[in-house]
């Protein structure tokens, strides 16, 4: 049974992907095929990247004040029980 892959889309200019698109044919080559063997050619020659802190965490420097959080809306008041003279009011 082969093995579930999973594919990611990457956006290119028109006119690259046509570049890329003539290569290809003219040198009978799959073009996702070529473009991951280039992508690890590349990653191969570069080292490691350092890891980096998820985009969620801020990091705060101790020379910036901290910002407070606002104070949550309070639910509108009630309005006023009806009595005679507002039991219809439009």
């Amino acid at each position: 049974m082969a093995k579930k892959q999973t594919r990611k889309s990457v956006s290119v200019s028109r006119a690259t992907y046509d570049k890329l698109k003539a290569f290809c044919e003219d040198n009978n080559t799959n073009m996702s095929q070529f473009v991951e063997a280039r992508i690890a050619e590349h990653l191969s020659m570069q080292p490691p990247p350092e890891p980096r802190a998820p985009r969620f965490v801020r990091k705060v420097e101790p020379s910036q004040p901290v910002i407070a959080r606002k104070e949550e809306k309070k639910a509108p008041a009630a309005p006023p029980a009806p009595t005679p003279d507002r039991i219809f009011t439009f």
